[in-house]
């Protein structure tokens, strides 16, 4: 396949895709650089065009060629329910992906290769899971929430357009829960609480993947060819009263095994994590997929296991805390000094009035005698 010269970028609103455009202004090769969303990009972009437009729009389809775009990266899936309400993320996630698939497989289509940002999600988290996914392991049951039965819908467009445009390099990239400083999930929302709800009994496998490798790995897939479907996670596992005990939180297990999704809403009131239903049974049956394609195949060799990216979590918490701490100090001392300035200034007569009373000293000649009153200079 040729080099990447133009590239499409979908969900720029979003960590994902805002960060990879950063990521790619500084690849020379790259041409030009197209970002769609709703939405301004929350990072400043330099060379990165910016394109307000919905890709549920039919529209996409003239983008695509009238700019001879040669790399669609689909980093527009909504996996963070607090991003927007549940119809909003069922139509920009199954619809949106519908279109642009159809837009990328027309005849006069420009695109040779499609990077799709997906999620271990998919799997689902069930009591029978197998101990350790594969990227071919089958589900045994059907999905029970909108989300994962969305996200098996979005895959299976991606399957149809890859028997379409079998010459098209397609890659799809199912991307663990990420932790990081700048991007906010459920799980980094999660573990910045003092107490950590989890369910009553268990304690799950559980695996991450730090932020800056979540980017780089969309970055390698876009300057080089690896088609198929790949996991992507930090190496390693960590128990869930592992990650909490690492974080310095109380791991409280309050949610019943019966019910824990509906007593996880009733928290979410509360304190708005936005734990959707399948991430409430993460908490409860975990999960742990198979890395060795990304290893062997991929050609990227992540800079943070799974352990370091929840160790990296805990110190950038940390930081956050101190900073936050110092910031509310200078507020009360900025509002302090605030207050004494309002206070109105003694009047000349209230401070000859009630002020302490001060004798005068006598003053003193040059040669260090005190001079004489008038009657006894007289003399």
């Amino acid at each position: 396949m040729g080099e990447t010269r133009r590239v499409l970028i979908t969900g720029v609103s979003r960590f994902w895709g805002s960060h990879l455009a950063r990521q790619l202004e500084a690849v020379p090769s790259i041409e030009r650089i197209v970002a769609i969303d709703t939405e301004t990009p929350p990072v400043e972009l330099q060379r990165t065009d910016f394109v307000r437009a919905d890709i549920r729009h039919s529209l996409i389809g003239k983008l695509l060629h009238t700019l001879e775009i040669d790399t669609v990266v689909h980093a527009g899936l909504i996996v963070d329910p607090r991003r927007a309400r549940p119809r909003t993320v069922h139509e920009t996630n199954v619809i949106g992906t519908l279109n642009l698939m159809a837009a990328c497989s027309s005849p006069d289509s420009p695109v040779r290769k499609v990077v799709v940002k997906s999620s271990t999600a998919v799997y689902g988290s069930e009591s029978d899971d197998p101990s350790i996914w594969g990227e071919d392991t089958p589900r045994r049951t059907s999905p029970r929430d909108p989300f994962t039965r969305d996200l098996d819908e979005v895959e299976g467009y991606v399957r149809d357009f890859t028997v379409r445009r079998p010459a098209t390099v397609t890659t799809v990239l199912r991307f663990a829960n990420v932790l990081g400083p700048t991007h906010s999930t459920p799980f980094s929302r999660l573990f910045d609480q003092r107490v950590v709800p989890t369910v009553a009994g268990f304690d799950p496998r559980l695996q991450f993947l730090h932020e800056e490798d979540a980017v780089a790995v969309l970055e390698h897939a876009v300057l080089r060819d690896r088609p198929g479907v790949y996991n992507v996670a930090g190496a390693g596992v960590v128990v869930l009263s592992q990650a909490v005990a690492i974080m310095g939180a109380v791991n409280l297990p309050v949610l019943p095994f019966v019910g824990a999704e509906l007593a996880m809403s009733l928290i979410d009131r509360a304190v708005p994590l936005g734990f959707a239903p399948h991430l409430t049974r993460l908490l409860q049956y975990g999960r742990v997929v198979d890395t060795t394609a990304l290893q062997q195949r991929f050609g990227l060799q992540l800079s943070h296991t799974t352990a370091e990216a929840v160790l990296a979590h805990a110190r950038d918490r940390r930081v956050r805390d101190l900073v936050r701490a110092d910031a509310g100090y200078r507020d009360e001392a900025e509002l302090e000094e605030f207050l004494r300035a309002q206070r109105p200034a003694p009047s000349a007569a209230a401070m000859v009035s009630t002020g302490p009373k001060v004798r005068p000293r006598r003053a003193r000649t040059s040669d260090g005698a005190r001079p004489r009153r008038g009657s006894e200079a007289k003399q």
